[in-house]
């Protein structure tokens, strides 16, 4: 995943837009960013979490060399938080979701995760008891 996504994500759930993305691991990537016509975002840009100002100069070169292998993304409308692995959004309702699976992520995670997304994320977290989870 790159930042740019965050200028066009929204929460599967209710449609907010922007998501809130918490970064738990990246890496730095060699890529050709001359000739980049710059704000490469739209609307929304997730390396400085601000709407874009077409008076601003962004750090667009910076931004495309970033590759997000794990984070968290969170929908501050509904609550919903999204998984990233392995570079992949995991964006699915939650009817879709393996809820045992994003349990076991927020447990792995848990010192990087803020607060609010493990006692309160939907549409699991690790206040919920084990028959909750598995419902």
């Amino acid at each position: 995943m790159r930042y740019w996504g965050l200028d066009v994500l929204v929460c599967v759930h209710c449609k907010h837009h922007p998501l809130e993305i918490t970064v738990i691991e990246s890496e730095t990537q060699e890529i050709n960013t001359e000739n980049i016509e710059v704000p490469v975002c739209k609307d929304y840009c997730g390396y400085l979490k601000e709407k874009i100002d077409r008076n601003k100069v962004y750090p667009c070169q910076e931004c495309l060399r970033i590759g997000i292998k794990t984070a968290v993304l969170y929908c501050t409308s509904c609550g919903r938080w999204y998984p990233v692995k392995n570079g992949i959004v995991y964006m699915l309702t939650d009817n879709r979701r393996n809820l045992s699976s994003d349990k076991e992520f927020l447990k792995l995670h848990m010192d990087k995760i803020p607060e609010h997304i493990l006692k309160h994320g939907k549409p699991v977290n690790l206040e919920m008891s084990r028959g909750e989870v598995n419902k």
